[in-house]
């Protein structure tokens, strides 16, 4: 049976430009290559590495990418409870959305759903050892 995993993520977007400061102010990336592909333009946060099957990631504009809120959601993990707040300051500050409450499920990890500045639905979680256990 072939083990199935996410190869790359497309996040579709209207405005590449602000969707782009969006996330590399939330996830401080830096290295966010551009393709003109037409009839997409494609912005890469994240380059993929099959060798050990970790998926990609990109933001496409495109005719068939329609960013929205009711789609497939796509959980970033930023690391600590104290990231995970400054991911959500940024949000905020960049032209996103917190939806919901944050949920902490007791067992070390806590998460929120986004929306971001185009108006997709994501997820940002945190982990931390719970108190007495060892990480």
């Amino acid at each position: 049976m072939t083990l199935l995993y996410p190869s790359w993520i497309e996040i579709p977007v209207i405005d590449l430009q602000r969707a782009l400061i969006f996330y590399r102010g939330v996830f401080k990336l830096t290295d966010t290559p551009l393709y003109d592909d037409p009839p997409a333009k494609i912005a890469v946060l994240l380059h993929s590495d099959k060798s050990v099957r970790n998926p990609g990631l990109s933001l496409v504009k495109s005719p068939l990418h329609k960013p929205a809120d009711g789609g497939a959601v796509v959980n970033f993990h930023v690391d600590t409870h104290d990231a995970l707040e400054i991911a959500i300051a940024q949000v905020r500050l960049l032209g996103g959305k917190v939806d919901m409450q944050l949920v902490d499920t007791g067992d070390g990890v806590r998460y929120i759903n986004v929306l971001d500045c185009e108006g997709n639905r994501i997820a940002l979680s945190s982990y931390e050892p719970p108190d007495g256990e060892g990480a």
